[in-house]
Order: C-alpha cells, then structure tokens, then sequence
C-alpha cells in the first residue's frame, strides 16, 4: 500500500507528526536484533507473503517494529492500539507514512476506541496479533462473519488467554489460537522483569518521590506481581502481597500502604469503598491489563474534590482522605512512559512474529495451542548469539541416558 493509500484509509490524530515516530522506531530497531534476524531468517519463507493481519498491541514505537518486520515478510498489516492511553501519536503518523493503514489516536473516548477496533476487524483480516482478546471479541460479539473467517489470533496477555479459554470453553473458539503469553521467553522475562522494572520507573517519574521506605501493596502475584514485588524491595521499598483471597487481605494490607499496585489482570481490584481502607495520601497505580482494576470512576463519584497536582497524577479527596491515581489507571508504565524494555519486547514480539507465521502455515488444530518449544529455544538460541554466546553440545554418553531409560 502507497503512504497516500495508507492516509486516505487511516484515522490518526496528526501525519505531521511522522518524523518524530520514525526517531522513535529507528531508536527502537537498534536495540532490536532478535526479531531482525528472524525477520531475515523464518519470516522471509514466504509463509506471510499476502496475508492481512491485524496488529492490535498498544501502539509505540517497538510495536511499529513488529508491524514492519511482518509488513517486510510481505504481509498486508492493519494496526490499532489494545489502549487509547498508550497509543502514542508520533509512532502512528510514521506507520501510516511507511504505507500501513492505522486507525488510532492518543486519548481517544471508549466509543472512538470500539470505533477504531471494529474499523481494523472490518477490513477482514485472517490473523489476529491481539492484546487482551480486544480485537478477537469486539469481532465475536458485533462482526461475527469476520469473526468466522479467521484463521487465527495470537495473544500475548494473561487476561487474554483467560479469554481465550473461556471463548473455548463455550465452544466460540472456531479457530487455532496461540496462547503466546505462555511462550517461555515471553512471561519469564516480560512479565516480572520488563513490567516489574518499567512500573516503578514510571511511577517515580510521575510523582518525584523516594521509593525507599515506602509501604508497598502489590495485589496479585502472578509473574507480573512477583516482579513488582521484586522491583519495589530492590528499590528499598517494604512489600506487602495481597492473594487468594483479596477481600479479607485488602482490609489486612491497605492500611498501611503508601503505594498500591494491581496486577490481578480483572477488574476493581481497588474501588471506592476501599480508600477508606487506605492512608491518606496514598498512590494508586495499575500495571495489570484492564484500566478497570482500579475502579476511577467510582472514586470519582464518591470524590468530594478532584485536582491534577501533575502530569499524569489526579488526586481525589474521598472521605476526607487523599488518594493519588496515576494516569487515570490505564497501564502505569506504558501510559505514563514507554513500557517494557527494548530488550524484552524484542523478545515477546519475536514470540508474536513466529506465533502468527505457525498460524499462517496451518499448522496447528483449532483452539488455544501452546507457543512451540522448539520456536521458544529459537528464540533463546538467537538471543545468546547476539550476545556473542554459544551452548555446549551434549556428549554421547550423555545423549544415551536421556535417550535410552536402560543407560545410567
């Protein structure tokens, strides 16, 4: 598709912004070299050649990475962002320039969001790079026909293979799916090191505050949790873990927390009636998947009084108590910065690139399928040689005993 095409057919906030999302890409590609040497190596098989895919991840500059890598392996990609919040402008406004059809804008209102998911299942795509489900439901529920066309959705999330699951467990899962969120070398690096490191960045960034000495709650500790945990005590920070049954644990742990962290993937895992609970002057911020798991809009409600004391940081006076909601409790680290690590992400969208090329091949039977294992050491393999590292082989004798239970 020709940049005109891709304009005409788009719906961004400003093209003018192109040259600053194309620094932003090319700083991301240097730091990059996984998914550019699969992009040279598996995607250039001619697997992808032709296919629509729909790219739907928030949007910055490392997704613009993967969405080029696939455009480059000769496939027809539509992109949107899985968060308005997170959708940066600059990097949308360079995709569309590069000819790839984006419909997308920073900040947009939860109708013009569905608008610019459903806009992305309307042009028909085949397979699906999804965030959450968001796509791949929005297309179930309201554009069924599409949604009985695809040969396949690739999901990077842990709220969205709980979705997955629960489409096929209602027999609603037609299709192969690749719970890609399961990958090795996606949630044992993803999910604890790359969101655990870029929460706290982001919240120190937004607030200007000391971490060290602070009473930290994390709610939930999945590997997402477990990371945050892990990043607020190597900060200095004390670590209380909310789990398994956050009722009763909320009213144990909230009291004496400074800073809040959800990372449950459900929704009102804090809501108005527990600031209450909560020392005044405490942060709230969200580094699950849904914006719903601090429940903003019902603190809003109950709120007296609401002001912005900075960017990214509403305050809200409830019962007397001030509590502090860093960017309106979408995703702290990418709505307030720029996410994971470069690093990490080319690893979890090097997952995504091989997910989709395994769909596209045919290869799998409907339902949600394991990321390969053999795809998994690929990409670990490729990692340590862009670091100048190489594995031992097996000896012999060592090969027998794993190969024959007689030997040893």
């Amino acid at each position: 598709m020709t940049p005109a095409d891709a304009a005409a057919r788009s719906r961004i906030a400003d093209a003018g912004l192109a040259p600053e999302g194309d620094r932003r890409i090319a700083w991301a590609r240097q730091h990059m070299p996984v998914l550019e040497r699969l992009t040279g190596l598996e995607l250039a098989d001619g697997v992808l050649c032709g296919r629509r895919i729909a790219v739907v991840v928030h949007l910055e500059a490392k997704t613009a990475c993967l969405v080029l890598a696939l455009a480059e392996a000769g496939a027809h990609v539509v992109a949107t962002g899985s968060n308005a919040l997170s959708t940066q402008d600059a990097v949308c406004a360079a995709l569309v320039g590069r000819g790839i059809e984006v419909h997308a804008r920073h900040g947009a209102s939860p109708e013009e969001f569905t608008a610019d998911l459903l806009a992305v299942a309307a042009t028909g795509p085949e397979l699906v790079i999804d965030d959450g489900l968001e796509l791949t439901r929005r297309a179930e529920e309201h554009l069924p026909d599409v949604y009985a066309e695809l040969a396949g959705v690739s999901e990077e999330t842990t709220t969205g293979v709980v979705r997955l699951r629960a489409l096929q467990a209602a027999g609603r899962l037609p299709f192969p799916a690749v719970a890609a969120n399961d990958a090795r070398c996606k949630h044992l690096f993803d999910n604890p090191y790359g969101t655990g490191q870029t929460t706290l960045t982001a919240l120190l960034a937004l607030t200007n505050v000391l971490a060290a000495g602070r009473e930290f709650c994390v709610i939930g500790y999945g590997y997402v949790g477990q990371g945050l945990a892990r990043a607020a005590d190597g900060l200095g920070g004390r670590v209380t873990v909310v789990e398994v049954d956050p009722v009763r644990a909320l009213g144990e742990a909230l009291p004496d927390a400074d800073v809040v962290l959800t990372a449950t993937g459900l929704v009102d895992a804090v809501g108005a009636a527990d600031v209450s609970l909560l020392r005044d002057g405490a942060l709230l911020a969200n580094a699950g998947h849904s914006n719903r798991e601090i429940d903003v809009a019902a603190i809003a409600d109950a709120a007296a009084e609401a002001w912005s004391p900075r960017a990214g940081v509403t305050t809200y006076l409830v019962g007397g108590r001030k509590v502090h909601v860093l960017v309106d409790g979408a995703l702290v680290n990418i709505a307030g910065l720029d996410g994971n690590p470069i690093e990490i992400m080319d690893l979890s969208f090097s997952v995504q690139a091989l997910s989709v090329r395994e769909l596209a091949a045919g290869r799998l039977p409907a339902g949600v399928n394991r990321f390969p294992d053999e795809l998994d050491s690929l990409i670990a393999r490729t990692k340590l040689e862009t670091l100048g590292i190489s594995l031992d082989e097996l000896r012999p004798a060592q090969r027998r005993v794993l190969d024959d239970w007689r030997v040893g």
